[in-house]
């Protein structure tokens, strides 16, 4: 049952008929007069409008008074917006004219010929004065003939003001809740980890009723970090009630690779993801699950069998059918048990009230026990359903006097919304009571939502931008807070935000979309079918096309579409034809938001025709239009006409990378706020029309193209808007992109174009410089001083949060202004050739927190006052250098001069250094340790810097870069020696994962780049000359170890006594006397010191690395082209040797193993190993039997180019867990494992995939 809401549109017709009044706009006498009889007549109906509102649940006769009455409304302000429409388009055309007359003297005869006809035209201006003045008369009489009814009807008078709700700090977020579901998280975690780990593939369920908080229990699962670390891929699919196995398997992997997919054929989707999960265990999420079809599940269950043991499909569904269905279809080729679906209960009375604590009242709690005795009756009236818990605490957080409002609720809301839904659920009841409770205009602006499809994730601007469209939200400000309260009631959930912190999408729950879509009824319509546009019913105002992908009906256009003239909405995503818009344009005249798409003009002589077609069409019946999206689809140029769509306040352009010109006469456009242009790569129109530094209004301009001079000497001038055009927008906002700096021209001396522009949040400056300079001098000169004096102009106003500088700037400095942008977080200088200096006070930017410099080969450092000299030395212990204040991630490529950097000791995330200088990084390594409030203390050393306390109560020890945790170097020429100093502990104390690739220089890996107990991850790779690496086997929290491509490697260094508390350091280091190959040998029968808990070890192509910690807990591994004694070492460990080591070992763990599993490891060494892949080994003759029983977790084996290896020993059949054999290019090998006949065969006949390299058995028989 729809509802009627007109009081905010009364509401603004009022708004309308006041702002028309104060127009000089010079309508007769008699209109003016008529006005005022209207604003009175709207007035006495507006007061009766919430009563009615109220009693059309009841009444029919109030009902249809109301369907009536939102008839003429709606004609009364389309009345209102034409003659609003026709003085903005006189003030338009007044505007051009002076500035036509300013720029150039009218001759006599072009004065004369202005006079002429503006007195024709005033006879036109009376019928247009008089037109209009019957016409409002006649809406008049109609509104007092529906006043009159108010009394027949019993309508009420209600004088209140409408609530007005609190206001929220604009960073106030409601706060993610979640009560009484630890037990339940528990239970489910249990299941996915440990519920038959024996099958490749197996379902668990959670089958509950809408607004239970599946969903949100789902995530919080999913986000765990047992779930995290047990899962090699985690996937997370929104399905709802369209089961297309193929949009599933699409957007599984779009979610496993974190990139939108293009279009591709079935068979390319199929093998991609194949690619991404065959062999890996994964964990799918299939949210919302509604698929009845038996047939459909194992379909997709066909898909997903290539998964490695273990795999799990979560689904969550309101049917138990649906679960039984899924859990049967997808149970695994290895096994045949089903897990029971988990059924999820509502919350208990207790957990009830604890969520409405939480969310009525954050931060306190309410003492009155009457008070408490009331919430709980309302909370019962919930049904212990979560989502109708928030939306019921989001209507009594605003009240603002509880003791004396919340009787009231529970005796008169609650009880009549009962009453009403008694054959309903309680938690719709409470939506629809929640939604009562609303203002006025933010009822519109909810029901407005059924416009978009279930679990789609909304863009927050573009819903505000079509609330204020329609007319619901007088500005964007006020639709942000209705954004805002409809967030903290429950209205939309899952906010994210985007990199500069404002809000950016957010979706809306199932349940909240029904109660919209029950709201808005047939005033919206939501189709994929065209056929609707032959007849859309009478009651509709706001129409969606959805694109399902399906054929187009044949016949949908026709001359006539009816109703048509009554749509304000048109959504249509689905490709227009050039007629089809046509008959859009001149037909849907009362339109405020128009979003669609038109045909690919392609490229021969009959699309030629389609081009021309569309950009001559004529867009000036669209008079009404707020909102205009259009999706260019390969389109050069657009029609000028949209020019003349002076009401039009959002211009979007979507696949705009082939735009070229767009619309003439801009300027015109006086309401535009928001002009987006949507291109990927580097698509771009070739430069802005002139006049658009008119458009005062504008908050958004997504790029700006500056324009290009000709050329011709003879007429040099430039096409397009110049840079100073800039100076006056100064209402931008968000982020700006200006594009073309190349070819701009200066801006006169002295002339900022952006320092007045306070909302600019983000700016990125591009050169577009896609030529060779060359190596003339004065070419370059000439250049590095355009580019210079481009750039000083370009100063933006110190508000800036992000500076982007890139492609092709060719100045040799960056301008002063930079270090006095206070409030700059994140700064990138990129493709900047010939840039040699940054601003000697760059350290001194209170707020930078990123900075990424990538291809500046020139780059030396910091311009230290003038004096231009090169400090490329890293043993400058007496130098003070100045510091970064608070950087916490830093990224340098390809600059391999840039010595001079201040020191980053504040670095929190990651730390990536690509082809440069090591002096930086060294300098701030082997900074002093500073005391805190001692003498030894200088500048303003960052107090955020982790804290060592000493001996002496008032002294602090301060660590560098002790908060970083991911060190990245790559192709870096200095010696990595170079970071040894005489304290390794003393820095990188937090680091997590080190990664070293393609760093040629240095015998020896620091050990102060390996020394953090807290390291996870090292990944080297590509270190031709490094032959040690410290005792690895030291680190604790070591999961995952990486040796890729180090020829000379020769292992790690330990005493050839060792302890098993010794410490090391980098004197014992490089000194050390390396074991002799015999001492290796002799160690055999003695304790070999073992990675205490290594999950994953990757050797490969080092054919000299022998000297390697024992391996015992590693769950995968792989050794390709090196040697197998580490293997064989570890498979022959002694039990007894791994007790004792065990109890001498760091206690740490992770979630992902669990103490019992490392225990178990270390008993029986390799017990965990679930993959293993041999390749290369030429020496490896055996595996041994005794350690190969240990290996009951394997399930994958693979074993390439081992010539010597000659059997698979009778131990193989203990291995009951191994579910797929690979053996490639092992001739010995291979003829023994044929089925059959193979002597080995009966070791591996229970296994149940094995591939021989057939092409090879072919040419060895």
């Amino acid at each position: 049952m729809a509802q009627i809401i007109l009081f905010p549109v009364a509401n603004f017709l009022l708004g309308m008929a006041s702002d028309l009044a104060k127009e000089e706009i010079g309508l007769l006498w008699n209109f003016r007069r008529e006005l005022s009889k209207f604003k009175a007549t709207v007035s006495t109906i507006q007061a009766v409008l919430r009563d009615a509102e109220e009693k059309q649940a009841h009444s029919h006769q109030v009902k249809d008074w109301l369907e009536k009455l939102s008839e003429v409304m709606y004609d009364a302000e389309d009345l209102l917006d034409d003659l609003a429409t026709e003085a903005r388009r006189k003030a338009v055309l007044a505007a051009t004219t002076d500035d036509a007359g300013g720029r150039r003297r009218m001759s006599a005869t072009t004065c004369w010929s202005v006079v002429c006809f503006l007195l024709s035209s005033l006879p036109k201006q009376l019928v247009y004065d008089l037109e209009m003045a019957h016409a409002i008369k006649d809406i008049r009489e109609k509104l007092d003939d529906m006043a009159k009814d108010k009394d027949v009807l019993h309508l009420e008078v209600d004088t209140s003001e409408e609530e007005t709700l609190p206001s929220r700090e604009t960073d106030s977020c409601p706060p993610t809740i979640v009560v009484g579901r630890k037990n339940d998280k528990k239970k489910i975690i249990e299941l996915l980890l440990n519920c038959n780990p024996e099958a490749n593939i197996s379902v668990v369920s959670i089958v509950g009723m809408g607004g239970l908080g599946k969903t949100t229990l789902t995530q919080f699962v999913f986000d765990d970090d047992q779930v995290k670390g047990h899962f090699d891929i985690k996937a997370w699919v929104y399905v709802s009630q369209s089961f297309d196995v193929q949009v599933i398997l699409l957007k599984m992997l779009e979610s496993i690779t974190g990139q939108k997919v293009g279009d591709l054929t079935s068979d390319a989707l199929q093998a991609q993801l194949r690619g991404n999960i065959e062999g890996k265990r994964f964990l799918l999420v299939l949210d919302d699950a509604w698929e009845e079809s038996r047939r459909s599940w194992e379909k997709l269950g066909n898909y997903l069998a290539v998964g490695a043991l273990g795999s799990k499909v979560l689904v969550t569904t309101r049917s138990t059918r649906v679960a039984e269905f899924a859990g049967g279809a997808l149970k695994s080729r290895t096994s045949n048990s089903i897990v029971e679906p988990y059924k999820l209960e509502g919350l208990l009375e207790e957990e009830s009230w604890n969520l409405l604590e939480e969310k009525a009242f954050p931060g306190e709690v309410p003492q009155e026990r009457q008070l408490q005795e009331i919430g709980k009756k309302i909370l019962r009236k919930c049904g212990g359903v979560p989502l109708a818990v928030s939306t019921i605490a989001g209507v009594l957080v605003d009240t603002k006097n509880p003791k004396i409002e919340w009787p009231s609720f529970l005796q008169k809301s609650l009880s009549s919304i009962t009453k009403e839904g008694e054959e309903e659920d309680p938690t719709m009841s409470a939506l629809k009571l929640s939604f009562n409770h609303l203002p006025s205009h933010m009822k519109h602006c909810f029901a407005s939502c059924k416009l978009f499809g279930k679990g789609e994730k909304l863009l927050i601007d573009f819903l505000i931008q079509l609330w204020v469209a329609q007319g619901y939200i007088e500005s964007e400000d006020k639709g942000f807070d209705c954004f805002k309260t409809l967030w903290w009631r429950s209205f939309f959930q899952e906010v994210q935000m985007d990199e500069l912190g404002n809000m950016s999408t957010c979706t809306m729950h199932d349940l909240m979309h029904d109660l919209a879509g029950w709201i808005a009824g047939e005033n919206i319509i939501v189709t994929s079918s065209f056929m609707i546009l032959k007849n859309i019913p009478s009651k509709t105002r706001h129409l969606s096309i959805r694109d399902d992908g399906d054929q187009r009906e044949e016949d949908h256009g026709g001359d006539g579409l009816g109703n048509a003239s009554q749509v304000r909405t048109l959504m249509c995503w689905k490709t227009l034809t050039s007629n089809e818009v046509q008959q859009v344009i001149n037909n849907f005249i009362r339109l405020r938001l128009l979003i669609f798409q038109c045909e690919d003009p392609g490229s021969d002589d009959e699309d030629r025709s389609i081009l021309d077609a569309f950009t001559s069409m004529n867009f000036d019946k669209l008079k009404h239009l707020r909102f205009l999206y259009y999706n260019c689809n390969g389109r050069k140029e657009l029609p000028n006409s949209i020019s003349n769509l002076v009401n039009l306040q959002v211009l979007a352009l979507g696949d705009a990378e082939s735009l070229e010109e767009l619309p003439k006469g801009i300027e015109k456009l006086v309401n535009l706020k928001h002009f987006e242009l949507e291109a990927k790569d580097e698509g771009h129109a070739t430069h802005m029309p002139k006049g658009i530094g008119k458009l005062k209004f504008l908050q958004t301009l997504s790029s700006f193209v500056v324009g290009k001079r000709s050329g011709n000497v003879s007429n040099d001038r430039t096409f397009g808007a110049e840079l100073d055009e800039l100076k006056g927008l100064n209402a931008l906002c968000g982020e700006l992109v200006i594009k073309g700096l190349a070819t701009a021209e200066s801006p006169r001396a002295g002339v900022y174009v952006l320092n007045e522009k306070l909302h600019l949040e983000s700016l990125v400056l591009d050169w577009s410089r896609d030529y060779d300079t060359g190596d003339d001098v004065d070419r370059v000169t000439s250049l590095s001083t355009h580019d210079e004096r481009i750039l000083e102009m370009l100063k933006p106003h110190f508000n800036l949060e992000k500076l982007v500088i890139h492609e092709g700037y060719e100045g040799v400095k960056i301008p002063n202004w930079l270090s006095g942008l206070t409030n700059l977080v994140e700064f990138s200088l990129q493709d900047c050739y010939r840039c040699e200096y940054l601003p000697s006070q760059i350290h001194q930017m209170s707020s930078l927190k990123k900075l990424t410099i990538e291809y500046c080969p020139l780059l030396k450092g910091i311009d230290d006052d003038g004096h231009h000299h090169d400090s490329s030395s890293i043993e400058e212990e007496d130098c003070e250098w100045p510091r970064f204040r608070c950087l916490a991630d830093l990224r340098i490529q390809s600059c391999p001069r840039l010595t001079r950097l201040p020191t980053f000791p504040t670095i929190e995330g990651e730390l990536e250094l690509v082809n440069v200088s090591l002096a930086p990084l060294a300098r701030t390594m082997k900074m002093k340790m500073r005391r805190e409030g001692g003498v030894g203390y200088t500048d303003d050393f960052d107090a955020n810097i982790h804290p060592l306390r000493t001996s002496s109560s008032s002294s602090v020890l301060v660590h560098s870069l002790s908060k970083l945790t991911k060190l990245t170097l790559e192709r870096i020429d200095d010696d990595l020696e170079s970071l040894s100093h005489h304290d390794s502990s003393s820095c990188l104390v937090s680091l997590q994962e080190l990664r070293i690739w393609g760093c040629c220089r240095g015998v020896k890996l620091p050990s102060s780049l390996c020394s953090s107990v807290c390291l996870k991850v090292i990944h080297l790779q590509g270190c031709e000359m490094v032959e040690y690496l410290p005792p690895l086997h030291g680190l604790p929290s070591l999961r995952e170890l990486t040796i890729q491509y180090c020829p000379n490697l020769k292992g790690c260094w330990w005493k050839k006594k060792m302890g098993n508390n010794d410490n090391y350091d980098d004197d014992d280091y490089y000194n050390f006397d390396p074991l002799t190959e015999g001492e290796e040998e002799e160690r055999e029968d003695e304790e070999w010191p073992r990675f205490p808990c290594l999950l994953a070890l990757d050797i490969v192509d080092c054919p000299n690395l022998t000297r390697i910690p024992l391996f015992p807990t590693v769950e995968r591994l792989k050794l390709e082209g090196t040697s197998s004694k580490a293997l064989v070492r570890t498979m022959k460990m002694q039990v007894a040797g791994a007790v004792h080591h065990d109890s001498q070992q760091h206690s740490t763990t992770t979630a992902t193993t669990s103490p019992s599993s490392l225990r178990t490891a270390l008993d029986r060494p390799l017990s965990n190993l679930e993959e293993l892949e041999l390749g290369g080994m030429d020496e490896l003759e055996f595996l041994p039997e005794e350690g190969l029983c240990n290996l009951t977790s394997l399930r994958d084996l693979t074993i390439s180019y081992c010539p010597r290896l000659a059997t698979l020993p009778p131990a193989m059949q203990h291995l009951t867990s191994l579910h797929e054999l690979k053996i490639w290019r092992c001739p010995q090998l291979t003829i023994r494992c044929q089925k059959g006949e193979g002597e080995d065969w009966p070791n591996i006949s229970h296994i149940h995939e094995i591939t021989l390299d057939e092409t090879y058995l072919q040419d060895l028989k």
